[in-house]
């Protein structure tokens, strides 16, 4: 118990070190993209009056200048029901996601990605919760705006008693559906292989029901491509105790156009749905793939 304690230690500081290095671009993103483009646009939320602009805190692109130029202040629409976003990460910690070929693990990187958008999501005055699933749900935290919760959830994610195990999606889903409010951005982590079945309907059932989700599919690269030229080799399932002996060149053309289909399927779920989606490997940066989903698409 004190080993994997010292070794979460370790870890969490190497990870906050990586998130730190990622997290200033995205900060900004959440700041003036999320909240207002996702929180107002299309939400049916009533004008509720003016209340005067506050430098560094309100988007300037709210100024009534109509209402500045007779009282010479400057003044903000204000909303109704504004209130902070609620930002939510699930994050799959199963076995296909203890897999990697490059500098890191599918978990590993996916531990990254979920540590940045928790801390961007705090910074920018946000409530961040987060969820882990395998077989089913292990842990569901409420959100939180505080940076204390932050520093919970890395300390979830470098645990090595919450990762492991079979994978599924459908169930989960619909345990976090009841418990997930409407006005939240739901971030899906997981490569989205061994996910189960049904789990399309709980995610459009998801989907109806939150402003935005959006999938971040973590992929390593021999996930989706063979290394050529190198004979045969043992291979194993990761959610069974299957093991098959293949020559990867006879099979790498088949394996790669499985592999497409399988992603195909997976990004056109989302994007059928209307949600978002972004695909990224473990040897690329993440931010700017998911910076610029943020600021192409029509939220």
């Amino acid at each position: 118990m004190e080993k994997i304690e010292e070794e979460g230690t370790l870890y969490i500081e190497e990870l906050m070190n990586e998130i730190d290095a990622n997290v200033r671009e995205l900060v900004d993103t959440f700041r003036f993209l999320l909240k207002y483009q996702i929180l107002f646009k299309g939400t049916g939320i009533e004008f509720a009056g003016l209340r005067e602009y506050v430098p560094e805190q309100d988007d300037a692109s709210r100024i009534d200048w109509k209402a500045s130029l007779r009282s010479k202040k400057l003044y903000v629409k204000q909303f109704e029901d504004e209130r902070d976003l609620d930002v939510y990460i699930v994050l799959d910690v199963s076995n296909s996601m203890l897999f990697g070929t490059q500098e890191k693990l599918k978990s590993e990187y996916a531990a990254v990605v979920a540590g940045t958008i928790a801390y961007a999501a705090v910074e920018s005055g946000d409530n961040v919760g987060f969820a882990m699933f395998g077989d089913d749900v292990r842990i569901a935290l409420d959100p939180v705006g505080d940076i204390s919760q932050y520093y919970k959830i890395l300390r979830y994610m470098v645990d090595p008693r919450y990762y492991g195990g079979g994978c599924n999606l459908a169930d989960s889903l619909s345990y976090l559906i009841n418990i997930i409010a409407e006005r939240t951005i739901l971030f899906i982590i997981s490569d989205f292989i061994g996910i189960g079945r049904g789990w399309e309907d709980s995610l459009k059932m998801m989907g109806g029901k939150l402003d935005r989700v959006v999938g971040i599919m973590i992929r390593d690269v021999r996930d989706s491509f063979l290394p050529k030229g190198i004979g045969s080799m043992r291979l194993s399932d990761p959610f069974s105790d299957k093991v098959l002996t293949v020559d990867l060149d006879e099979v790498s053309e088949e394996f790669e156009r499985v592999a497409r289909k399988q992603e195909d399927k997976i990004e056109g779920e989302f994007r059928d749905s209307g949600m978002g989606f972004v695909k990224i490997y473990t040897n690329e940066p993440f931010v700017k793939p998911l910076v610029n989903y943020l600021e192409l698409s029509e939220l």
